[in-house]
């Protein structure tokens, strides 16, 4: 077996079915971040993620966009649990031949994105690579009673995404976007939803993710489904690096979600069998959409 037969996905279960945690450990493997216990009503949450020149960007992309991105993925993964970032370690791999400028530049691409979220640059390492690599590891830390996970979705919650989706890397919106902080601190704090994580890899095949994370299925109305300028509803669905909020909330909450500009896109149904994702296109007619999405493997 390869690892393009087993996917992202599959190497993490494989992976998850080795790993035993201590006490300490609210929630490990198969969340934004992991959750462990904390001081008083608070938890910890944790997370890293891996930026690759040629897998995640390119080398003539800006460098200060690329600093941004390798700390904001991380930011977002903490909004995603209703969470604040606090602490970050930054670890570097880069050719011998890297100018130093391009390096600067990166940093401070990372520096900013730091300032603007409250995040203290703890530490790190640097090492020669083949490629420019950057490996983010993030503290945050979010109220008992304000933790979300992916696996609380419930038949009869609405759908939401908290803004457009596709085209993401096409326009180097990946290299700029904001991650929805902000946005989760409310929703946790005047509607609190049964289950939230960030797009990164697409509606399509997050959504899927938390179906079989909440052991639901979805239905989705590309009629609701907001999508950037001159995005195609595909696109909407498979490009991902979006860094929206997708949220699963009771349908009480509708008027609240939408008072804070939360779109809804579709509605959490009782599974058949495996959990899927169902398209409901304007002529009412039900489809199953092929879920692509980005690839690691």
């Amino acid at each position: 077996m390869k690892l393009r037969d087993l996917g992202e996905e599959g190497l993490i279960r494989r992976i998850a079915r080795t790993i035993r945690t201590g006490p300490g450990v609210v929630r490990g493997i198969g969340d934004d971040c992991a959750v462990l216990k904390g001081p008083g009503r608070m938890l910890r949450l944790f997370a890293s993620d891996m930026l690759v020149e040629g897998v995640h960007f390119t080398r003539d992309a800006p460098a200060e966009g690329i600093g941004w991105k390798a700390l904001a993925v991380n930011v977002s993964d903490v909004a995603a649990m209703g969470g604040l970032p606090r602490q970050a370690v930054i670890s570097l791999g880069l050719p011998r031949a890297t100018p130093v400028s391009f390096v600067d530049r990166l940093y401070r691409g990372l520096r900013r994105c730091a300032k603007m979220y409250g995040v203290d640059w703890v530490g790190g390492d640097t090492s020669r690579a083949p490629v420019v690599v950057i490996d983010v590891a993030i503290l945050g830390e979010v109220e008992k009673e304000r933790v979300v996970y992916r696996s609380g979705a419930r038949p009869g919650d609405g759908l939401w995404v908290t803004g457009p989706l596709g085209g993401s890397l096409r326009s180097g919106r990946h290299l700029r976007f904001r991650p929805r902080v902000k946005e989760a601190r409310a929703l946790t704090a005047r509607a609190k939803p049964h289950a939230m994580m960030d797009l990164s890899d697409g509606l399509g095949p997050d959504l899927l993710k938390m179906c079989e994370a909440s052991g639901v299925s979805a239905i989705l109305e590309a009629g609701r489904i907001p999508r950037h300028a001159g995005c195609s509803l595909e696109q909407a669905l498979n490009d991902g690096e979006d860094f929206e909020l997708l949220v699963a909330a009771a349908p009480r909450d509708a008027e609240k979600l939408s008072r804070l500009g939360l779109r809804r896109v579709g509605t959490v149904v009782p599974k058949k069998g495996k959990p899927s994702v169902t398209l409901i296109t304007p002529r009412g007619v039900h489809a199953p959409r092929a879920i692509t999405g980005f690839r690691h493997f």
